[in-house]
């Protein structure tokens, strides 16, 4: 099978949030944002660190996809329950429109323009109503590109049908938090936490993502 190239262009992220003008609070939502962008900011390196360009739209480059799949996750877990996200990711070269604001322009933003307008097609669908996650690596084999979005699509359709505990419980795990902490911030026993764990297939996605953060 082929693999992705050790030594290829950065990868850019472009996300927004999902059905965002029926927020009546949009002070509370922009706060909400800004805190989730900080913390993937403090938990995955990145070349560019993600900034809110327009509305509810945000973006960032990372070194590698593994990162970037990291930095989204970290978000998205970060901004449930109250607000969904959808994530666009597109490899390429990039380059620097304005240093002080964090924008970007290039291959690797037209990819993950794409590759964004292909989530939000796809999330109309009944079959693939759960995509919020899509990859254009124009650099990349196809069927690796393909075996990528299959992983992603697999993940987004387990993460969103967990149920909002189960989804809490999810990226407490991805975050570092021990079931046990978890418990008790949620008020279970830990045995209802590992149960969930295992039934609900938290735990199969913990490893996927895992995974997938160590794609070059």
């Amino acid at each position: 099978m082929a693999k992705l190239k050790h030594n290829a262009s950065p990868v850019a992220l472009i996300g927004d949030v999902v059905r965002s003008r029926t927020r009546a609070d949009r002070q509370a939502l922009h706060d909400e944002l800004s805190d989730a962008l900080a913390e993937a900011n403090r938990t995955v390196e990145s070349e560019d660190s993600l900034v809110i360009t327009v509305g509810d739209e945000f973006q960032g480059v990372y070194a590698t996809l593994g990162q970037a799949l990291h930095a989204s996750f970290v978000v998205r877990a970060a901004l449930h329950p109250r607000t969904d996200v959808r994530f666009g990711l597109g490899r390429g070269a990039v380059t620097t429109l304005d240093p002080e604001r964090g924008i970007h322009d290039g291959p690797a933003y037209w990819a993950a323009r794409d590759a964004i307008t292909t989530a939000e097609e796809r999330a109309r669908k009944a079959q693939t109503r759960t995509s919020r996650t899509a990859y254009v690596g124009l650099e990349d084999e196809p069927a690796t590109v393909a075996a990528v979005q299959s992983a992603l699509d697999c993940l987004d359709f387990m993460v969103g049908s967990m149920s909002s505990t189960s989804r809490e419980i999810f990226g407490g795990l991805m975050s570092g938090h021990t079931q046990h902490e978890l418990a008790q911030r949620l008020g279970l026993s830990a045995s209802a936490v590992s149960q969930r764990v295992r039934r609900d297939g938290i735990g199969v996605a913990l490893e996927a993502t895992q995974r997938l953060w160590g794609l070059p």
